[in-house]
């Protein structure tokens, strides 16, 4: 199967959290110019075919349970924790978002 493009990703802890309404963690994506152009034009073939009857659609929420179907589309990726065999329910980790082409 191939890829439309690869994006490295990782999580990294807040360790400089002020308050409660401050991020437990980042979320840091890696392009290279060549991956981000390949990212580029496949979100743009993503967004043009969510416009077309029948194109994918997302869920707007406007309370906990009542939503709206509205166009749109998600990425999957994948998250690998650095210890496996950590207790804790979530270690920080990286992974990799790679959509097919």
């Amino acid at each position: 199967m191939e890829s439309a493009f690869t994006a490295r990703f990782k999580f990294i802890a807040n360790r400089k959290k002020k308050s409660g309404n401050d991020c437990d963690r980042y979320l840091l994506i890696d392009y290279t110019p060549e991956e981000a152009r390949k990212a580029a034009k496949w979100l743009i073939a993503q967004a043009d075919a969510c416009d077309t009857p029948g194109g994918s659609t997302i869920r707007k929420y406007s309370s906990r349970t009542d939503y709206e179907e509205i166009p749109g589309f998600t990425i999957f990726g994948s998250q690998w924790s650095i210890d496996p065999h950590s207790e804790e329910e979530w270690v920080d980790g990286r992974g990799t978002i790679a959509p097919r082409a």
